[in-house]
């Protein structure tokens, strides 16, 4: 299934409003502040919700200039002016699409071991980022559009900064409200 990628928000987006986890207003129910504010790894809990149908859909790949204030706060001055690889993905349960995910890497942080995150393909990176032992994650921040809740973070791995992005799609809610 094709997705045009302009359907879901994005770090893009410059009219997502983000805000610490103890400033958010209305807080989330429950059952959505159990996915916005679960500290572990996202890719594992979708894998274990969805054994064996679990995928990831590239929505696009490629350099861009962050730009957007929003962004420009994320990371130190000198960071935020140099160009990012973005990343849009869709994380899926066979066909059905529950995670929409944005991830801006500086190309300072595209050395050594993270140079691997150019050539992911279809491969989660949250696989790849909850194997480093060292992994830092600061403070989430959460954002809400329409029926979409978002979280993003900037994780530290090989002490190189990228911010992740997830938003948490109606199907996917759907989902744990009917396991419930």
């Amino acid at each position: 299934m094709l997705v045009d990628p302009r359907s879901y928000p994005s770090l893009d987006d410059r009219s997502l409003l983000w805000r610490p986890q103890a400033q958010v207003l209305p807080h989330p129910d429950t059952q959505v502040a159990s996915w916005l504010f679960d500290p572990d790894s996202l890719t594992y809990r979708l894998k274990q919700m969805c054994p064996g149908r679990f995928n990831v859909q590239v929505l696009h790949e490629g350099w861009q200039h962050s730009g957007t204030p929003s962004l420009l706060q994320c990371f130190l001055p000198h960071v935020a002016r140099q160009r990012m690889w973005s990343r849009k993905v869709l994380l899926r349960c066979g066909d059905t699409p529950w995670v929409a995910a944005h991830t801006l890497i500086p190309v300072s942080s595209m050395e050594g071991p993270l140079k691997r995150l150019r050539t992911l393909n279809d491969r989660p990176l949250g696989e790849f980022l909850f194997q480093d032992p060292f992994l830092v994650r600061q403070q989430l921040e959460i954002t809400r559009s329409g029926d979409f809740w978002g979280r993003r973070s900037l994780f530290y791995s090989h002490h190189r900064p990228l911010l992740v992005a997830e938003f948490f799609l109606p199907a996917l809610l759907d989902e744990d409200r009917r396991r419930l």
